[in-house]
C-alpha cells in the first residue's frame, strides 16, 4: 500500500534528520493497553520485530500511559533492556519519545535513541513533535484507505444479508444472522440486540449479547441508560468518547457491561414504533465512525422490516387458526386464548371482567324449516350484530359452539355487562335483521358471569356463565346472571 510505504519513508526521514541509532513507531492497542512495533529503522540488527510493550512499562510505556514526551539524556547504567525494543543489550545513552495522538485518542508512540549522550537537542525534540503530527495524519489516511477498500465488500455482505433475512422464518433466525453480520463488519468489544417485550409496560429485553459479562435476558425501560436514551429519541446515537457521568451505564446499573468509552446505538423502527435496538460498546475512545453508523443503520432498517413481516405473518397464522370461517369471529380455540389473557390481566390488575355466553333460541327449527343456507345466514348476521355491539377493541366476540356465541368484556362489572345484554336484546327485538325474505325473528338466551363477583378462576368463570345460560333458557327474560 502506498500509504504504508510513506510511513516507512517517514521513519527513515526521522532517523536521518535526528541522527538516531534507532527510530521506532509503536501502534497503540487501547483496548488491550498494549503498544505494538509497526515500523522502525535501525543501524543495528537487534530490534525485536514483533516487540510489544504494555502501557506504563518502561519509558515507551510511560509515554503511552501519560501521553507526554519522555527524555533520557543519559543512560547511567547503559541498560537498553528497559526500552523493551532490543533482543540484547545495546550501548544506548540517549532516548526521546513522544505520543502520537488524534484528538483525545492515542494512536501510538514515536521514539528515537542514540549511542551518544545528550544528543537530542531542543530543536530535535521540537522536530519530533511536529513529525508525530505527520504520523497521525498518515494513520488517518490509512483508515480512509481501509474504508474505501472495504466499501465493496460491505455492499456484498449487506446484499447477502438482506437475501438471507428475507427468507428467515423466525425472529430468532433474524437475530442470529444480524449478530453474525455486525461482528463481521464492525470491530468492537460488546454487541447487544434488544427487542420490545409483549407486556403492557413496554419494556425491552436483551435477546442477543456478546460481551465479557453475560447480560442476555436483562430487561430495561426507555428511561434506563444509553439504550433508553436511543429509544426515547428514536434516533441513532454515536458517542465517540464517553466522559464524566454521561451515560454511566448502557441498560440498567445492576447489570453493567464491560468498561467502555465508545457507544453506538441504532433503533429498530417501523414507521414511528421502536421494535428494539442494536448497541455496540468499546473500551477505546473514538472506536466508531460514520462508516460504522451507516453500515449498522442499513442492517437495522432491514432487520426492522424482517421482524415486522415475521410478526405480521405469525399474527395472520394465529388468526387463521383462531377464527371461525363462517362468521369471522374467534372460534372456540381463539375464545380460550383471549379469555385466558383477559382473566390474567384482570387478576393482576384487580380489574372487573365479565363473560356473556348466549345461544340462539330454536335455531335447530330454523335449519329444519328453512334449510342450512338460511341458518348460516342467520349465524352470519347475528355475528355482525355482535361485532357492532362490541366496537371496543378490548371486547372479543366468539362463536363458542354451533349456535352459541360469547362476549368477553374486560373492565366491565356485572351491572355493566347486564346493560350490554339489554342492548343486544333490544337490537334483536327491534328488527327483522335475519332472513328478511322469510320475516324470521330470532331471540337469544344469555348467561352472564363476572370475575369480580363470583368466579375465582378462568374455568369457573365459564362454568358460571354456562349455568346462567341454562337458567336463562327457562325464563321469559332470556337472561340470567351467576
Amino acid at each position: 500500500m502506498k500509504i504504508e510505504a510513506n510511513i516507512d519513508e517517514l521513519v527513515k526521514l526521522v532517523s536521518t534528520a535526528i541522527e538516531a541509532y534507532t527510530t521506532a513507531f509503536f501502534l497503540a492497542d487501547n483496548q488491550r493497553r498494549l503498544l505494538k512495533l509497526w515500523h522502525y529503522y535501525s543501524l543495528g540488527d537487534n530490534v525485536i520485530d514483533d516487540a510489544t510493550i504494555p502501557f506504563g512499562y518502561g519509558p515507551i510505556g510511560w509515554v503511552a500511559e501519560n501521553r507526554e514526551p519522555f527524555d533520557i539524556s543519559k543512560f547511567s547504567a547503559r541498560d537498553s533492556s528497559m526500552l523493551g525494543l532490543y533482543s540484547r543489550n545495546e550501548d544506548i545513552k540517549s532516548f526521546y519519545a513522544v505520543p502520537v495522538t488524534r484528538g483525545d485518542v492515542l494512536e501510538g508512540v514515536l521514539c528515537v535513541d542514540s549511542k551518544r549522550a545528550f544528543v537530542f537537542a531542543r530543536k530535535d525534540q521540537t522536530l519530533l513533535i511536529l513529525l508525530a503530527k505527520q504520523f497521525a495524519d498518515l494513520l488517518n489516511n490509512v483508515r480512509v484507505q481501509k474504508f474505501v477498500n472495504t466499501e465493496t465488500s460491505d455492499v456484498a455482505s449487506l446484499h447477502g444479508f438482506c437475501r438471507q433475512i428475507a427468507s428467515a422464518d423466525s425472529v430468532e433466525a433474524v437475530l442470529q444472522l444480524t449478530m453474525g453480520l455486525v461482528r463481521q463488519l464492525v470491530e468492537c468489544d460488546g454487541y447487544f440486540l434488544s427487542l420490545k417485550t409483549d407486556n403492557e409496560d413496554g419494556d425491552f429485553r436483551v435477546e442477543e449479547a456478546q460481551s465479557y459479562r453475560n447480560i442476555k435476558g436483562t430487561t430495561f425501560s426507555d428511561q434506563d441508560g444509553l439504550a433508553g436514551y436511543v429509544i426515547r429519541r428514536k434516533e441513532s446515537f454515536l458517542l465517540p468518547n464517553r466522559k464524566g457521568d454521561f451515560g454511566s451505564y448502557v441498560f440498567v446499573p445492576s447489570k453493567p457491561v464491560e468498561r467502555f468509552r465508545s457507544f453506538l446505538g441504532i433503533p429498530l423502527m417501523v414507521k414511528e414504533e421502536v421494535l428494539g435496538l442494536i448497541c455496540l460498546t468499546d473500551g477505546r475512545g473514538e472506536a466508531y465512525n460514520q462508516r460504522d453508523l451507516r453500515v449498522v443503520s442499513i442492517i437495522a432498517d432491514n432487520v426492522s422490516l424482517a421482524i415486522s413481516n415475521i410478526k405480521a405473518q405469525e399474527k395472520a397464522k394465529s388468526l387463521l387458526t383462531d377464527m371461525d370461517g363462517l362468521t369471522g369471529l374467534y372460534n372456540f380455540c381463539g375464545f380460550q386464548k383471549r379469555l385466558e389473557e383477559a382473566f390474567k390481566e384482570a387478576s393482576q390488575r384487580r380489574r372487573p371482567l365479565s363473560l356473556m355466553i348466549m345461544d340462539l333460541n330454536n335455531f335447530k327449527e330454523i335449519n329444519k324449516l328453512l334449510g342450512y343456507e338460511t341458518g348460516n345466514e342467520v349465524l352470519r348476521k347475528f355475528a355482525r350484530l355482535l361485532l357492532n355491539l362490541s366496537s371496543d377493541e378490548s371486547i372479543s366476540a366468539s362463536r363458542y359452539g354451533a349456535d352459541e356465541f360469547a362476549l368477553i368484556l374486560p373492565g366491565l362489572a356485572r351491572e355493566q355487562a347486564l346493560f350490554v345484554a339489554e342492548r343486544l336484546h333490544k337490537a334483536m327485538e327491534g328488527s327483522t335483521f335475519i332472513a328478511p325474505s322469510y320475516g324470521v325473528h330470532v331471540t337469544a338466551s344469555i348467561g352472564i358471569s363476572s370475575f369480580s363477583q363470583s368466579s375465582g378462576s378462568c374455568n369457573e368463570l365459564v362454568d358460571n356463565a354456562l349455568n346462567a345460560l341454562s337458567l336463562a333458557r327457562t325464563r321469559r327474560s332470556g337472561r340470567a346472571i351467576c
